[in-house]
């Protein structure tokens, strides 16, 4: 006796990104943030929006990384540092930095395009980190960023 599982993909789409998701994840959208929760490990794909000054569309990601990443590891000191990518993603300016604590595991993904900086983070227990990590690879190289300006 066979069994299929009836995976499907879908598109979720705002004001600031679209992204392609398989239907394993359930949808929580929060206006500048999207959480995704997978439904078998319940990991977690946090993906938040900030829209940087208009001052900010001529300085690279680069120029202000540590400050970004300063901000992430503060809300998480119990979490340490085992990895980190320079621009894993062929579209966008972008860091990946990949974190541990205890039984669980947490990549960190910023992006930025102009004024528009994303920063994805997907969060899971040891376990399931890697099983997850195709599909969240898979959502993340999806990402397709709606570069806008500031309005103030």
């Amino acid at each position: 006796m066979a069994f299929s599982l009836q995976i499907y993909l879908r598109d979720y789409d705002n004001e600031y990104f679209k992204i392609q998701y398989d239907t394993t994840w359930k949808v929580i959208d929060n206006k500048n943030k999207l959480i995704l929760k997978h439904k078998a490990s319940d990991s977690i794909l946090n993906i938040q929006v900030k829209l940087l000054e208009k001052n900010f569309i001529n300085i690279k990601l680069s120029d202000i990384i540590n400050d970004v990443i300063y901000s992430v590891e503060e809300q998480n000191k119990e979490y340490n540092l085992i990895n980190v990518v320079d621009n894993p993603n062929d579209k966008y300016e972008s860091y990946s930095y990949l974190y541990e604590k205890d039984n669980e595991q947490v990549l960190v993904n910023i992006y930025k395009e102009n004024t528009l900086l994303v920063i994805a983070f997907y969060q899971a227990d040891s376990e399931y980190y890697d099983i997850v990590l195709d599909s969240v690879d898979t959502i993340l190289n999806s990402l397709e960023l709606y570069s806008r300006e500031k309005v103030n």
